[in-house]
């Protein structure tokens, strides 16, 4: 039997830098467990040690995806050492948890998901085409993923290319 363990999503604060953290402890208490000082806890899910390096992976690599699109958009982030940035809105780090925590149940549609997260983080784009040839659950988690990867909150303030920016 595998050690289990607690998977989960976290707001936090260092040096007056607000962030997201996903990651795992054997603590149930998730506000007490790291040197880090957590605002608050919006995900808690029981999994295997295995399992949950694997969820967590594949969230992060999610994650990892919106931050560099954003810069590839041309809008950027605040950077924080010890996660992700804050201004990603908390549903949609909400949805991409829930997203993989809820598909690592079905071993066969784990590894077609797996696989769609590899084959989007080299082409470095939002492709509809993709999900022609795709059908059932693997086609429904694709619509589910080009979705989250998507929505991105954009302020102009934050732009690093301002010369297209109108002149009042």
């Amino acid at each position: 039997m595998t050690k289990s363990v607690y998977l989960y999503l976290a707001s936090g604060v260092n040096e007056d830098n607000c962030f997201w953290v996903v990651n795992f402890t054997e603590e149930e208490d998730i506000m007490n467990s790291s040197v880090v000082e957590f605002l608050e806890c919006y995900r808690k899910e029981l999994f295997g040690i295995d399992a949950a390096i694997e969820v967590k992976e594949a969230i992060n690599s999610t994650l990892d995806i919106i931050s560099f699109d954003s810069k590839f958009d041309r809008y950027k982030l605040d950077n924080s050492i010890t996660g992700y940035s804050s201004e990603i809105p908390i549903n949609i780090i909400e949805d991409i948890f829930d997203l993989w925590a809820y598909n690592y149940n079905n071993e066969n549609t784990w590894k077609k998901c797996i696989g769609l997260l590899k084959f989007r983080k080299k082409i470095k784009t939002n492709n509809n085409y993709i999900n022609l040839g795709l059908k059932g659950d693997t086609y429904e988690f694709a619509i589910k993923l080009n979705e989250l990867l998507s929505l991105r909150s954009i302020d102009l303030s934050c732009s690093l290319d301002k010369k297209n920016e109108l002149m009042l």
